[in-house]
């Protein structure tokens, strides 16, 4: 089956448009959310709408976990995210379903054992993907993380695979460029693709 991996959109509506078409042109089956759909741009509501009806299977981000009161909220991060309308029902299901999964699932697909998680093992909220830790997890095929908003993907000496799609609203390595990756399950082949970050640009 081939997938498509989204992670930290960030309430850029145009750019998840633009990422999300992206992949329907390179007929995925099915789509993954790494987390973070919400915070620092201003269509969260839009965003949470669009995620909603593909629909995906999501994990939940560090932003949604504030606005959940599960991390907390300091004024600084306040002032970064600007907390939407979380009465608004979009993103009041959202969250709910966020909630209801946490940071991280496992989900089998083509009897490959996927593990997602926003961030990192220890730390699944804010944390950083351990390779030493990643080899010393068992009983998955692949790790799928999101959190740092710059795409990965390196196979370790068993054979797995960790992938970070990078971000599909708000990237950090080249702000210029969205991304996305593209998994196929059978061969646990990755892709990695780089979609112009420019509203007026039809890709």
């Amino acid at each position: 089956m081939r997938v498509g991996i989204l992670s930290d959109a960030h309430g850029n509506i145009a750019g998840l448009e633009k990422c999300v078409r992206f992949l329907a042109r390179q007929h995925v089956s099915r789509y993954l959310f790494l987390g973070d759909a919400i915070g620092y741009f201003p269509h969260d509501q839009a965003v949470c709408a669009l995620l909603a009806s593909i629909p995906v299977v999501m994990v939940e981000g560090n932003n949604e976990a504030m606005l959940s009161g599960i991390l907390p909220m300091t004024d600084a991060m306040r002032e970064i995210i600007r907390p939407p309308d979380a009465g608004e029902p979009h993103i009041r299901k959202w969250l709910h379903l966020c909630k209801a999964v946490g940071p991280r699932r496992l989900l089998t697909i083509d009897g490959k054992r996927l593990y997602l998680v926003h961030a990192g093992l220890e730390d699944p909220y804010t944390g950083r993907m351990d390779k030493a830790a990643a080899a010393a997890l068992k009983d998955c095929d692949a790790i799928l993380a999101g959190h740092t908003h710059r795409p990965e993907v390196t196979y370790l000496e068993d054979g797995k695979l960790l992938l970070n799609p990078g971000s599909c609203g708000y990237p950090r390595d080249n702000g210029a460029w969205l991304s996305v990756a593209v998994l196929e399950t059978q061969d646990l082949s990755a892709s990695v693709y780089r979609i112009p970050n420019v509203v007026d640009e039809k890709t």
